[in-house]
């Protein structure tokens, strides 16, 4: 497999591999045992995140910390984005006052769910929501 993982997907990993946001459950490597001569952590989550492709790893431990913080970051995302959507549970400020130091993809992520899920609500983007 060729792998030319992007410079995105390295902050991307390197952010769930340091993030103490990873509290769901087992992740994708299971029971999974390393293999010496395998693949690394970052070239494995990539190979899985980017082509759904499961490769041997060498760091199973550190693969299933970045899926389990993956799932997380996820989960929250979708907390944060029903919960602005809703206008009264968190406002914009209070959440740029959680996300300080966390990538901004996380923000985009958030707003754009929360927007999606208010039109699904009300039919259309509430200027609460407008950034």
């Amino acid at each position: 497999m060729n792998l030319k993982i992007t410079d995105r997907s390295k902050a991307e990993f390197e952010f769930y591999l340091t993030t103490t946001l990873d509290m769901i459950g087992r992740a994708v490597s299971g029971e999974m045992k390393a293999v010496a001569d395998g693949y690394s952590a970052l070239e494995c989550w990539w190979a899985k995140d980017t082509h759904g492709k499961t490769l041997p790893c060498r760091e199973p431990e550190l693969l299933e910390k970045v899926f389990r913080s993956k799932k997380s970051i996820n989960l929250q995302v979708k907390l944060w984005a029903e919960d602005l959507a809703d206008g009264m549970l968190l406002q914009q400020s209070e959440l740029r006052g959680y996300l300080v130091g966390w990538p901004a993809w996380v923000w985009t992520a958030t707003i754009g769910q929360a927007r999606k899920i208010a039109i699904q609500k009300v039919g259309f983007v509430p200027t609460f929501l407008q950034t």
